[in-house]
């Protein structure tokens, strides 16, 4: 009895022990995992922010890249105009003002001349394009909430919401696309008749919460270059980094275009098991966004104005 007292007695002892080896183990564990962690973000936070590229060779890239682009989109012209998205032909227009591209005006021209309905988007494109009201209330009234805010832009004498009904004006509120969104409709807001102190603080406070989210997002995919594109469109090229023109570079596809896709990553973050077809809505952004570096804001860039 003695005998299997000394062992409960010895076993008693050495559990605890055994217990605070293996809590020490799991704590060596967890802090080399948080390392771990710590080491992989900031090995992202560095390839997704900082350049390494010379001023010539970002230059050459770009211009590959832009006449690689419009070839796609002359290339699929076709279907383009099938289903046009009067957002990305408003693009394709500022191209060809940024930098004459006949191309790309006769695109936008089929669009314009073509009749369609509702014919109020093409307002868009062309400011003193006449507006029927009751088109206008009709179509605004039964839009979703992101076209509400550009229709409202583009004709808000036409209409009697508010910007306060719509919440356009919220600093705070809208988030992931319909920042940026939000931010679009703001711009054509500011250019057509509401350029004020306000406006501007607004402006830039939207672009402030958009480029902190760049900061630390690698996934070139749509939303990423919507981003870097509107805050240029915004007039804040200050606040987009280099680095980051060079990633959407960087993921054009082998056709010239774009897709909503960065390795198995799209704009929803849904994991996707093969690759997604270019499309216009990513590739006209990205052309959009390039003409502005290269046509807008070169020197920001590190080119010199007006290089072909």
């Amino acid at each position: 009895m003695a005998e299997k007292h000394n062992e409960t007695s010895v076993a008693k002892k050495l559990i605890p022990k055994i217990k605070s080896g293996k809590f020490r183990f799991a704590i060596k564990v967890l802090f080399l995992f948080i390392i771990f962690c710590f080491i992989v973000k900031m090995a992202a936070l560095f390839y997704n922010n900082i350049s390494i590229k010379s001023d010539e060779s970002f230059s050459n890239s770009l211009d590959e890249s832009i006449d690689a682009a419009v070839a796609w989109v002359l290339l699929n012209k076709k279907a383009i105009l099938e289903t046009p998205n009067a957002a990305l032909l408003k693009m394709l227009d500022e191209c060809d003002k940024m930098h004459k591209t006949d191309s790309l005006k006769k695109i936008v021209n089929s669009f314009m001349f073509i009749p369609s309905k509702p014919d109020c988007w093409k307002a868009l494109i062309d400011p003193n394009r006449p507006i029927n009201q009751t088109e206008f209330s009709n179509t605004i009234e039964k839009e979703n909430i992101d076209n509400k805010w550009i229709l409202y832009a583009i004709g808000k004498e036409k209409t009697d919401i508010t910007p306060e009904q719509i919440e356009l004006f919220d600093y705070n509120k809208w988030k992931g696309r319909k920042l940026t969104h939000q931010l679009w409709a703001i711009i054509h807001l500011r250019e057509r008749s509401l350029s004020n102190d306000n406006i501007e603080r607004l402006i830039e406070h939207l672009s402030n919460r958009i480029v902190k989210q760049l900061n630390s997002d690698i996934a070139v995919v749509d939303i990423y270059i919507q981003r870097i594109a509107f805050v240029l469109r915004a007039g804040h090229p200050d606040k987009i980094r280099r680095r980051w023109i060079e990633r959407v570079i960087e993921n054009q596809d082998m056709d010239g275009g774009w897709n909503d896709q960065w390795l198995c990553f799209t704009s929803g973050r849904r994991p996707v098991l093969k690759s997604k077809p270019t499309n216009p809505h990513t590739t006209i952004q990205a052309l959009w966004l390039l003409y502005q570096v290269k046509y807008k804001y070169p020197e920001h860039f590190g080119m010199e104005k007006n290089k072909k």
